[in-house]
């Protein structure tokens, strides 16, 4: 709604006007730099008073207007209760609650969580502390005793779900990390930490996780993470660069299923039946309404080939628009388009393909984690203090996970992503007029989304 003409005559420089309720108030405002987002970042600093025809009113505390974010948190709070309950293992839950909301809805560091509590209709449900030097002592707190930790994640942990395992590198500031080592792609990064996350492909939700030093990428952080979480059966999906003979006799003594897609010079890789017409393949099936052709054959072990012809055509364009296209095109035109795994797995070479793709999955868990969190660097000072950041921020990516469930349960995910809709959510707002709490009017695109989801906020 446009503000009238009449109200716009009293906004001078350093102020601004709210409508609320068919009335108008008057803020003062500033602007303050904000150096990790790069960009301003306005403040309100005072309630002026409300705007009439006849001038600004000032009025008594009693009739100040308060004005707090209400959508997001109360979804959250309504949505995500069973993870607030297994939260209650731990002394100070709501300030790790707090802490992992205002992670996801801003990334924000510990210095500015008190600020967005503070302007949150969560400051009058919970009794949390804020303050950044509680913040930082409660996450060495908790990394001291990570049986607790276990103890909440085992609350996610689902039998009947498939488990997938993978692994990222978190990149760590601070010296005090000991775990903090050059792993093997280290390059020119910082040396880090490999963040281990199991995730769910049936219920498309985070499990449990696990940080180990930086050097160890190899099948006994799997192990070890299996017989931590209780996870019986777990299914490894790996990148190119995890297949080796040895890693692969380790998953196989410790039970561990896997996927592994082999580089594409290989030896274990026939691609004959690339050389001539499709007759050298065992069959094809669709998948997402385009043909990939199979065959498998054994080695000593089981290995699937795979060809796109979607993906085919594809690589075979980027490669002719390159400069020496024509040549390389001529050495390398078999192997377009094409995917080799081996795999211990009895499936179907459909199902095999299916799950390989589901690794995307997880890798959007783990962009989740690194861009809409951005905790892939940290300056968390020791071992400890890192353990409480991965349980802030994993329960951070819980709570994104159940609202990407609530899209999915109404078919939704084609139009808006999880942060989407807690943003348009936090448009919500509570009043406190003369002592009252009361919602606001909410925008049309909030009550459009508010609605599709069912959601019914008072």
């Amino acid at each position: 709604m446009a503000i009238p003409d009449w109200a716009v005559k009293f906004r001078e420089k350093g102020t601004q006007i709210t409508e609320i309720g068919g009335r108008y108030y008057l803020y003062r405002v500033k602007s303050k730099w904000d150096p990790e987002k790069h960009r301003a970042r306005k403040i309100t600093e005072e309630y002026l008073g409300r705007i009439t025809p006849d001038g600004v009113k000032k009025q008594d505390s009693e009739g100040q207007v308060s004005v707090v974010e209400f959508g997001a948190t109360d979804l959250i709070m309504r949505r995500c209760r069973y993870i607030i309950d297994a939260l209650k293992v731990y002394d100070h839950w709501e300030s790790i609650l707090v802490m992992a909301i205002f992670r996801l809805l801003h990334a924000s560091p510990l210095k500015r969580i008190g600020f967005y509590y503070q302007t949150s209709y969560m400051s009058e449900i919970l009794e949390a502390r804020t303050s950044p030097v509680f913040l930082s002592s409660l996450l060495r707190s908790i990394g001291l005793k990570r049986e607790n930790t276990v103890i909440f994640l085992r609350h996610f942990v689902v039998e009947d779900d498939i488990a997938v395992i993978d692994l990222t590198t978190v990149f760590s500031m601070s010296g005090g990390i000991v775990s903090s080592v050059p792993g093997y792609d280290h390059g020119e990064h910082p040396p880090g930490v490999r963040f281990t996350l199991l995730f769910g492909l049936k219920h498309m939700k985070p499990m449990y996780y696990r940080f180990v030093p930086g050097s160890i990428r190899d099948v006994s952080t799997i192990r070890i993470t299996m017989r931590e979480s209780g996870i019986r059966k777990a299914l490894l999906i790996g990148d190119k660069g995890f297949y080796s003979e040895s890693n692969v006799s380790d998953l196989e003594k410790s039970h561990i299923n896997y996927i592994l897609p082999l580089k594409r010079n290989s030896d274990l890789i026939d691609y004959g039946p690339c050389t001539g017409d499709r007759s050298g393949f065992s069959g094809y099936f669709m998948f997402d309404n385009r043909p990939v052709w199979y065959h498998s054959s054994r080695k000593g072990r089981r290995v699937v080939f795979f060809l796109d012809e979607s993906m085919r055509l594809e690589e075979e364009r980027d490669m002719l628009l390159r400069d020496n296209g024509k040549e390389e095109f001529h050495e390398k035109q078999f192997i377009l388009g094409t995917i080799a795994v081996i795999t211990d797995l009895e499936k179907s070479e459909k199902e095999i393909y299916e799950l390989l793709k589901q690794r995307s999955n997880v890798e959007q868990a783990f962009d989740t984690f690194k861009n809409v969190l951005e905790a892939d660097r940290t300056y968390m000072r020791d071992d400890y203090a890192l353990e409480g950041w991965f349980l802030v921020n994993f329960v951070s990516l819980l709570i994104y996970y159940e609202t990407y469930s609530l899209l999915r349960e109404h078919d939704l995910l084609s139009k808006y992503s999880p942060l989407d809709v807690l943003v348009h959510m936090s448009r919500i707002q509570k009043l406190k007029m003369r002592n009252k709490w009361v919602t606001s009017e909410i925008p049309k695109k909030t009550r459009i989304i508010k609605e599709k989801l069912e959601q019914h906020i008072t």
